[in-house]
């Protein structure tokens, strides 16, 4: 699920600069209104614009070829019909192939370099966090996860008798009530047991739960500190079985959290600047100083940042500005795009990454910025 795609980026990124070309393809695999799908087409184009520009001959070329074969035969025949984008990494000379199928949107865009270009996918991983979905009454539940690729009910959980709500009187419904209310207790339990168990193992970033008012106290007070932490959204709606259309019914109270997670960043990241010796940084330069020393706890960076810098592909160090040569071994810098670099770097050392649509505080400094886990270095106020 989004653990294997995480991965697959973390693979991507660790990746040295390739001498072979190494495609990055952001495919909209949704149909218009006549049923047909626009990208196969518009893949082609990009394709064949490349290919005019690139030389004809040498294993340089026989790997592009081979690659843009490749392609083109999983996205005619092999892509799966259902899925709503496709993200296609690829370089024969290097032996990378990664086709990824997802059930999110996402826009076109095609590149060819010598190290791929993953920005797009890190921003959709940052926007489509993996969740859960509780489905639960006091006789059943189910849990459901709704990750990038797939939706799967992963765990049931059953009382451990049929309970019927019916009126009897006297002592005998007292009796029959407190009953009801310890089966439910106990089943209530044991959901909480099973979520914590799907929460660890599918890296489940928000909780939905879904049941009626007469056991929503019974399961809210069931969760750990930790799960209830991760609860977005206790209502009794009915929510869709299907994986689309379940998506699509949560997507307004996921993207509100995801929003207030990008604030409360911004946030402390204000406040760490406003503190003497505060462990952030603002601005490209020190970003890119800062991540060449390691010191990036979360990345903060506008979605559509950007900018031009260089790489010693020796010892790693970014730089921006001027710089041509590397002033601590000597090698020649290579060029590389900010925010490709910056992310790459930001993954390859463990740190988060948060890409954030609009902010006008990181406007305000270039669009990019960092909570540092250390700093070797004296920050006045306002600096």
């Amino acid at each position: 699920m989004q653990n294997e795609l995480k991965a697959v980026l973390q693979a991507l990124v660790a990746e040295p600069a390739s001498e072979y070309p190494v495609f990055s393809v952001y495919l909209d695999w949704t149909t218009d209104s006549n049923g047909k799908r626009q990208s196969p087409t518009i893949l082609e184009q990009e394709l064949s614009q490349i290919a005019s520009n690139w030389p004809g001959s040498g294993p340089i070329y026989d790997s592009f070829e081979a690659d843009r074969e490749r392609i083109l035969d999983y996205v005619n025949n092999e892509a799966p019909k259902d899925a709503l984008s496709l993200v296609i990494f690829a370089c024969s000379g290097t032996e990378v192939w990664a086709p990824l199928p997802l059930q999110v949107p996402i826009e076109t865009y095609v590149a060819v370099d010598r190290y791929p270009h993953t920005f797009p996918l890190a921003r959709v991983l940052d926007d489509y966090e993996t969740f859960a979905v509780v489905k639960a009454d006091g006789q059943q539940a189910q849990i459901m996860v709704v990750s990038l690729e797939t939706a799967d009910q992963v765990a049931e959980t059953q009382a451990r008798e049929t309970i019927n709500r019916v009126m009897v009187g006297g002592w005998s419904q007292q009796r029959y009530q407190s009953r009801t209310d310890f089966l439910i207790t106990l089943h209530t339990q044991e959901l909480a047991q099973r979520l914590d168990e799907v929460v660890k193992q599918y890296n489940v970033q928000h909780i939905i739960i879904s049941t009626n008012d007469s056991v929503k106290a019974a399961v809210m007070g069931g969760l750990t500190a930790p799960l209830q932490a991760l609860v977005r959204d206790v209502s009794n709606t009915d929510l869709p079985d299907a994986p689309r259309a379940l998506r699509e019914a949560l997507d307004p109270v996921l993207a509100e959290a995801e929003r207030q997670q990008e604030a409360d960043a911004v946030a402390a990241l204000e406040e760490q600047m406003a503190t003497v010796g505060g462990l952030a940084a603002v601005g490209s330069a020190d970003i890119a100083m800062a991540l060449s020393k390691g010191q990036v706890q979360t990345l903060l960076v506008l979605q559509g940042f950007a900018g031009e810098g260089r790489e010693c592909p020796t010892c790693g160090s970014l730089f921006v500005g001027d710089e041509r040569v590397c002033p601590y071994d000597g090698t020649e810098l290579q060029p590389r795009p900010l925010r490709e670099a910056f992310l790459a770097r930001a993954l390859q050392q463990g740190s988060e990454v948060q890409i954030i649509p609009q902010n006008d505080y990181l406007a305000q400094h270039g669009g990019v910025a960092a909570l540092l886990r250390y700093r070797d270095d004296v920050q006045a106020v306002g600096e």
